[in-house]
């Protein structure tokens, strides 16, 4: 792989820090206006568990899904791993156990089937060691867990506190201690926060790990409730006092500032990861699983068989409950799966002369790569698309780059160029060639048929160096890095930002000379497209 290539990143998983970009940097004044924004990643396929009866309390992290399961007849905690598509018991030996939580290769549950007697346990998937959270039998309920902190909520005097305990140190520590009833605790790094009911409705609190402080976050006549926190956001329910559809909402911990996921139908159990908010949704008056992308403010259905609920989401997939019947049921799960340049977009609904859709490639031209396209031969010279503009970092020099593949070609885009030349093709010759040795030949006198170049010591000649001219010469190609020679039983000539093909059986002289398809082959080398099948006639005899 030439160096070029390897430098090339990847554009970053989510969840996902480079985002496709609309080219609208390319027109000089306001420019058309910009296609919806994508989601960073696509839905696909990833599992369905076998059958199970009574399954409840989904919970998911990075390649694990784990959920309660009745299958035997005694709920249990089973998952299932996307890394090597296996579902499992999580536990060796049988035994009563509900309520999961997760976090990274940490499951923590309930144990015991007798009310008051119950203990919290758990094990470490990597090491499969398992460990008790809890000594003494008690009434213990609602387990969370962020890194080596679990806390659960436990029945002191008649009423419900929230109680953890760091599994470094084998510490133990009290989060509250009040006689009001404390709810759906919930947990991520130092942050803890829970429901309690105050005043007569239910409010958010929140405690701090470090300083060892709580806080009230709402205060409102409404009831606030089942919250989920995730990095420096919480998401929770909202229940009018008046009456009406709940709202979802999501809180900044830092800001205080408030955002509406969904508010006009009826929503239960919203769970979030990194940026992607995910609920059971009714607005079609059955259950289905919508989700919601924070950083693109877009909703998309996830789910719409009506009978799926309860779901759960981590940074890879989205999982969910789908019922056959009353009392049987799988989890299912789709993979968010990095969305890649090359990956086909639909049409548009509206199409649009200044954001053009490519049928051939399904793939779209917009702005000023579209017109440098048009202008210099279009389909002919360059072919069709074969991504959709985005960005990558040039590691050289650390800036951002527009770029767009096509078959034979990639445009670049550079803001800081003069103005005629802020679009040019990119150095795919000797990108693809930097592991290739094209020795230099002596200088010749240039005449009609040949034209020497001292600056990479290689010349043009014939149909090479009459298409090399009228299809714009150096500032279109750059110089010639290799003589004429027969590759694949073609003669070509790598030039800095193409490769010419000699095609004798072409049926018209303009057709004779093309471009060598240099973007498909980047784009293989990256592993974005599918390399050809090798031929393998002649090889068994």
């Amino acid at each position: 792989m030439g160096k070029g290539c390897r430098a090339i990143r990847r554009v970053a998983a989510l969840l996902l820090t480079t985002t496709l970009v609309i080219c609208a940097a390319l027109v000089p004044a306001a420019g058309p206006p910009a296609r919806a924004a994508e989601l960073p990643y696509r839905l696909e396929p990833a599992m369905t568990s076998a059958i199970g009866a009574d399954q409840r309390g989904l919970v998911a992290d990075g390649s694990l899904i784990v959920w309660q399961d009745s299958r035997d007849g005694t709920p249990d905690i089973f998952a299932y791993d996307l890394d090597d598509a296996r579902e499992f018991r999580v536990a060796q030996t049988p035994g009563h156990r509900t309520q999961p939580a997760i976090s990274g290769s940490l499951i923590v549950w309930v144990s015991g089937d007798e009310p008051g007697r119950r203990t919290i346990e758990g094990i470490d998937l990597t090491t499969r060691t398992t460990f008790t959270v809890t000594d003494q039998p008690a009434d213990v309920a609602d387990p969370a867990v962020s890194g080596n902190v679990v806390i659960w909520r436990e029945r002191r005097d008649g009423a419900w506190d929230i109680v953890g305990k760091n599994l470094a140190t084998g510490e133990r520590f009290e989060v509250t201690r009040d006689p009001v009833n404390q709810a759906h605790p919930t947990i991520s790094g130092a942050a803890i926060i829970w429901q309690a009911y105050v005043d007569g409705n239910w409010d958010l609190f929140r405690y701090d790990l470090g300083s060892q402080r709580v806080e009230q976050l709402t205060a409102t006549p409404d009831d606030e409730v089942e919250p989920v926190v995730a990095g420096s956001r919480v998401l929770f329910r909202r229940l009018p006092a008046r009456g009406g559809p709940p709202s979802l909402v999501l809180r900044d911990l830092g800001t205080g500032a408030e955002q509406v996921v969904v508010s006009d139908h009826m929503v239960m159990q919203g769970t979030i990861a990194g940026d992607v908010v995910v609920w059971e949704d009714w607005r079609t008056g059955l259950p289905d699983i919508y989700a919601y992308d924070i950083a693109h403010d877009q909703t998309f259905a996830v789910a719409r068989s009506q009978q799926a609920y309860a779901p759960a989401v981590s940074t890879r997939a989205i999982a969910w409950f789908s019922r056959s019947n009353m009392s049987r049921s799988r989890v299912q799960a789709l993979a968010l799966v990095e969305r890649l340049p090359t990956d086909p977009r639909d049409p548009p609904a509206v199409p649009s002369p200044e954001n053009v859709y490519v049928q051939e490639t399904r793939h779209f031209m917009s702005s000023g790569f579209k017109s440098y396209w048009q202008a210099h031969g279009g389909p002919a010279l360059f072919g069709y698309p074969l991504t959709e503009e985005f960005t990558e970092t040039n590691p050289a020099t650390g800036q951002e780059r527009i770029v767009q593949y096509f078959e034979r070609v990639k445009m670049e885009y550079d803001p800081n160029a003069p103005e005629d030349a802020r679009i040019s093709l990119a150095r795919l010759g000797a990108d693809l060639t930097a592991d290739r040795d094209f020795p230099a030949v002596p200088p010749t006198e240039d005449s009609a048929e040949r034209r020497y170049f001292p600056e990479t010591g290689h010349t043009i000649a014939y149909g090479f160096k009459e298409f090399w001219e009228k299809h714009g010469g150096l500032a279109i190609f750059g110089f010639p890095i290799s003589e004429e020679f027969t590759e694949n039983g073609r003669t070509v000539q790598y030039f800095e930002r193409a490769r010419f093909e000699f095609n004798p059986d072409a049926t018209s002289e303009d057709d004779k000379v093309m471009l060598g398809l240099l973007g498909r082959e980047a784009l293989q080398r990256l592993g974005w497209l599918p390399r050809p099948p090798i031929d393998t006639t002649g090889l068994l005899e």
